[in-house]
């Protein structure tokens, strides 16, 4: 486990993110104990108290249990009615890039074709100022900054769907979706992710639902070859 020295700004915080990360990349699978308060507060020299905070957030997650006497585990987790019991079993799932593949391709298609109906000339600016991070950040081999910019516009393609169920669902799943976008992007490299945005920006502008579809399901496919 590659654990990081904290920085003394926002250092629960910085604590959290970790751990979900290391949960995330299925670094713990479940069933896995995880590393006990003091062993945890030594490796990341922060206090016990805040990581104990830390595992109580993950535990209101979902993502990890506590059994009295025996310490902390991450847990086995079935698909339950709650729209969050999705995020725990897709951070824990055996095929994780390949679902998220599967998922972004049957929803996000869809997406794109509703975004081609429905955008407004604002909508188009925000995408198009998004485009341009993107570019910025290629420029300056930002990799990361990259990423996150690259996952806003799919963001923003969902929210220009007006769908309330389609945006919610990308809120509950945005870690998840960040994480692979790294990955993708790790493998890729930035002229996949500029090109296809550049094309879905032009496509939405025209409101050509039927072709915006189309580049959005190429672009997904396209991403599938490196998983």
């Amino acid at each position: 486990m590659d654990i990081k020295p904290i920085k003394r700004v926002k250092v629960g915080e910085q604590v959290f993110q970790q751990l979900k990360e290391i949960l995330i990349t299925g670094e713990w699978r479940p069933g896995d104990k995880v590393p006990s308060e003091n062993e945890l507060a030594e490796q990341f020299d922060v206090s016990r108290i805040t990581v104990r905070q830390a595992l109580q957030r993950l535990g209101a997650l979902g993502l990890i249990e506590t059994r009295r006497g025996e310490g902390s585990f991450v847990k086995e987790l079935n698909v339950g009615n709650s729209m969050n019991a999705l995020i725990p079993t897709i951070y824990l799932g055996k095929n994780t890039e390949l679902d998220i593949i599967e998922f972004r391709a049957i929803i996000e298609t869809e997406c794109a074709g509703l975004a081609a109906e429905r955008a407004d000339e604002k909508d188009i600016e925000e995408l198009q100022a998004i485009w341009d991070r993107m570019n910025e950040c290629k420029i300056r081999l930002d990799s990361k900054g990259f990423g996150e910019a690259d996952l806003d516009f799919h963001f923003k393609v969902a929210e220009i769907t007006k769908n309330p169920l389609i945006i919610k669902t990308n809120q509950i799943l945005r870690d998840v979706l960040e994480h692979a976008m790294r990955t993708t992007i790790g493998k890729m490299g930035y002229e996949g992710g500029l090109y296809y945005h550049k094309k879905l920006i032009e496509e939405i502008t025209a409101h050509d639902a039927k072709a915006a579809s189309k580049t959005m399901r190429e672009h997904i496919s396209k991403n599938q070859l490196y998983t």
